[in-house]
Parts: C-alpha cells; sequence; structure tokens
C-alpha cells in the first residue's frame, strides 16, 4: 500500500488519465495522513525547540503548508482516475466546490465499488478480482 502513495508522488503526479481503484485510493489517503502527521510531529518539535509554541508555530505552519500544496496535484490526479474507474468523467470532481456537501459527494464517489470491465477510460486496474 506504501507503492501506491509513493508512486501517486513520482510517476503520477500530474496524471489524470486511467483508472485508479479503491485500493489505490485508499491507499494514497492512508500514507498522505500518516505523512502529514509526521509532518505537523517534526513542525512541532522544530518550534519547541526555539521556543515558538507559545506563538504561531512557524515552522509548523509552513512544513505543512508546503506538505499539502506539494501533494495537491497527485491528489487530484487520483481523484479524477477514481471517478474514471467507476465510470464517471473527471470533470465531476469539480463538485469538490460545492459548499459542504462537495466532499461528501466525493467521498461517496470513491465508496462505490470498480467497474469490472474495461470502459472508455482504460483497462480494470492491476490487483482488482471482477
Amino acid at each position: 500500500m506504501w507503492d501506491y502513495f509513493r508512486r501517486g508522488l513520482t510517476e503520477n503526479y500530474f496524471n489524470f488519465s486511467g483508472r485508479a481503484g479503491r485500493k489505490e485510493y485508499w491507499g494514497y489517503c492512508l500514507f498522505w495522513t500518516i505523512a502529514l502527521i509526521v509532518v505537523i510531529g517534526v513542525g512541532l518539535f522544530i518550534d519547541d525547540a526555539m521556543g515558538h509554541l507559545d506563538d504561531l508555530p512557524a515552522v509548523t505552519v509552513g512544513l505543512c503548508g508546503a506538505f499539502v500544496l506539494a501533494t495537491i496535484p497527485p491528489w487530484i490526479g487520483l481523484n479524477v482516475r477514481r471517478l474514471h474507474d467507476i465510470g464517471l468523467t473527471g470533470w465531476l470532481f469539480l463538485a469538490v466546490l460545492i459548499p459542504t456537501i462537495g466532499w461528501l459527494i466525493i467521498l461517496v464517489f470513491a465508496l462505490i465499488p470498480t467497474q469490472a470491465r474495461e470502459n472508455q477510460w482504460g483497462p480494470v486496474p492491476a490487483g482488482v478480482r471482477a
């Protein structure tokens, strides 16, 4: 599962074509969350060592901001490929811009099982049982 996160940040950084199965999607989300927790921990450790925890923890905010900005393109690409995997257009990812319910719509799409046949965006992803 670590491999999905690594490939998302290297090979699939700007990949908006093809398909991504649920395992790839949730594997990426899991390791992204773990990596964010590590980044926050490192930032808090550095801010504490510098005595900046009482004020704005600038190192933590900076590291988290840089991490999130660096991982936005592969996350968008992963969501587009996930939508392709269930037979929908990637443009539906723009639903995320709808206040409050946009994220819920994307979550529901992420939970839908993979189409067990080839669709217009490519063959069934490797490792998916049909």
